[in-house]
């Protein structure tokens, strides 16, 4: 019975160390525990390399006439004959003869304004002549100068100086029924037709001065800084919208900001702009090109590469992000031109598609594109 008990007891040992050795050879083996590798966001960088640039400034202006100016009838008459050569765009020169008006009415008041000096001269001569004899027969110390007839001379003075006057501005009249061209110009627009009955203070003619034609210029305070300098010895061109150029020169520079808009204004002159086809009109919007020189340390950046805030991101030696400042130049369609604000001269790799989402000091995996080096070209 014991013999039983202690095989029982044996079994039941062997079984739970079979179980034991069962369970340590099944248990799965220790996995080595590995190191995550860094996950770096890839971002499209762009290798720029500063270099001298012909930088050009484009800003918009609009043309306006020099000297606009309107002639009018100066007095109540018909149309007696009409230059139906002049028509508007016609170039005229100083004194051309425009229109006449008819002088009869005007003839007649020349006539009685002349035959009133004439009068007043006669009635001073007699008066003259009454003191001459008053002053023979009456005392000069015991006489008033009524007596003397001292006011009567002063009166008749005054009224021979109102003659004369008179027939002046009846001559004066008579001289405006021809209407000329006050200097060289171009005709804008005329209003009348051949015997038409023109009223004193109508608008017969509109002209302009021919020999040069205005540009108003707004400059931004952004660009402001850049045109000042370029102003000192100016290059400036002015491109129509048929792409025809003109040269341009500095007239004068407005004094003050425009108050609303903050912008100063620039006043140039086109000279000549109406003797060559096709020709630079007034009232139209125009391009003005400013040359600004040879510009140092210049790169050029696609435009999606500058944030809304005008900076640029750029990668260290880490490859790690960072925000820097640009201060622009120019730029055309689709590229700017800048110049980094601190350690100009070193290359960069420039971020050409920057998130929202980046922060300085990011580690990033840069992936390069094509090398791009400041050129010559024109700015717009």
């Amino acid at each position: 019975m014991k013999i039983k008990k202690i095989i029982a007891i044996l079994a039941g040992c062997g079984a739970i160390f079979a179980a034991l050795v069962a369970v340590d050879v099944l248990a799965p083996q220790p996995v080595p525990l590995q190191e995550r590798s860094k996950h770096t966001a890839p971002v499209s960088v762009l290798e720029v390399t500063p270099a001298s640039h012909d930088s050009r400034l484009t800003l918009l202006a609009i043309t306006t006439a020099r000297w606009p100016i309107q002639l009018k009838a100066s007095s109540s008459a018909q149309l007696s004959w009409l230059n139906l050569d002049v028509e508007p765009g016609v170039l005229v020169k100083k004194g051309t003869l425009l229109a006449k008006l008819d002088t009869s009415a005007l003839e007649s008041e020349l006539a009685l304004a002349n035959s009133s000096v004439k009068q007043a001269e006669l009635n001073l001569q007699q008066v003259r002549h009454e003191q001459t004899v008053a002053l023979k027969m009456l005392s000069a110390k015991k006489s008033s100068s009524f007596a003397r007839r001292e006011p009567q001379v002063t009166a008749a003075k005054a009224e021979l100086t109102h003659a004369k006057q008179a027939y002046a501005s009846a001559a004066k009249l008579l001289a405006e029924a021809r209407i000329v061209a006050p200097f060289d110009a171009v005709i804008m627009r005329r209003h009348i037709s051949p015997g038409e009955w023109l009223e004193a203070g109508q608008v017969a003619f509109e002209l302009a001065a021919s020999d040069s034609l205005d540009v108003e210029l707004p400059v931004s305070e952004l660009n402001w800084s850049q045109v000042q300098s370029a102003l000192i010895y100016p290059e400036i061109n002015v491109v129509n919208r048929d792409g025809s150029e003109w040269p341009a020169q500095v007239r004068y520079v407005a004094p003050q900001a425009d108050p609303v808009t903050r912008q100063r204004q620039v006043v140039l002159s086109v000279p000549e702009p109406y003797q060559r086809e096709p020709r630079l009109l007034p009232n139209q919007q125009v391009k003005v090109i400013v040359s600004l020189g040879q510009q140092p340390e210049i790169v050029t950046l696609p435009m999606s590469a500058i944030t809304r805030d005008g900076y640029v991101w750029t990668l260290d030696e880490q490859s790690r992000l960072q925000k820097e400042w640009v201060a622009l130049v120019g730029q055309t369609q689709d590229q700017v031109y800048a110049r980094f604000e601190q350690n100009s001269k070193q290359p960069r790799q420039v971020v050409i598609y920057p998130l929202l989402s980046m922060l300085p000091g990011k580690q990033v995996s840069p992936q390069s594109v094509d090398v791009l080096v400041a050129k010559q070209e024109v700015n717009q």
